[in-house]
């Protein structure tokens, strides 16, 4: 028995192949975008917690509290990521370096703060941090080598505590 051979193909049908072969997503069902995905509701069950809000308030317990010992707000927790954050690693350890010498964290309203110097160098490297938790919004002054920087995650400057002016205005002297 002598095998079939199947028909020549004409050249109109290996144009079409070809051009099919080059041109992708002209024949078949594939995509040749993404396509967005789906958004599919889903159910929210009752039993998961509401976001706190004031998002400081276990920072608030700590007021009363040096940075030093037990909870060491300065360095771990959301103040210090926030912090991290708002001044880069670096900064964020002449901070740390700032405020060897602090006093405890204060309130003043809905302002959390504390304010410290680098030991024997209280007129040319001192530090504040002012939490506003009422606007979640973190501002850090930092006088260091003489020069001040004073930067804010969020919106425009906020008031300060007379504490915090007082002592950022005798610096200035």
């Amino acid at each position: 028995m002598r095998p079939v051979s199947p028909a020549p193909l004409s050249r109109a049908v290996l144009a079409a192949l070809a051009l099919a072969v080059l041109l992708p997503g002209c024949v078949g069902t594939v995509p040749t975008t993404p396509t967005a995905p789906r958004k599919v509701a889903r159910p929210v069950p009752n039993d998961v917690p509401a976001a706190p809000a004031n998002p400081w308030g276990s920072l608030q317990t700590q007021v009363g509290n040096y940075p030093v010992g037990g909870s060491d707000f300065l360095r771990a927790g959301p103040l210090a990521e926030r912090l991290r954050g708002l001044l880069g690693l670096a900064n964020y350890n002449v901070l740390l370096d700032n405020l060897q010498v602090s006093g405890p964290l204060r309130q003043d309203g809905s302002m959390l703060y504390i304010t410290g110097n680098r030991p024997d160098a209280g007129d040319t490297a001192a530090a504040a941090i002012v939490i506003h938790a009422a606007t979640d919004t973190v501002r850090v002054w930092l006088l260091t080598g003489g020069e001040e920087w004073d930067v804010q995650d969020l919106g425009t400057p906020k008031t300060l505590p007379a504490h915090v002016a007082t002592m950022m205005e005798n610096a200035r002297r």
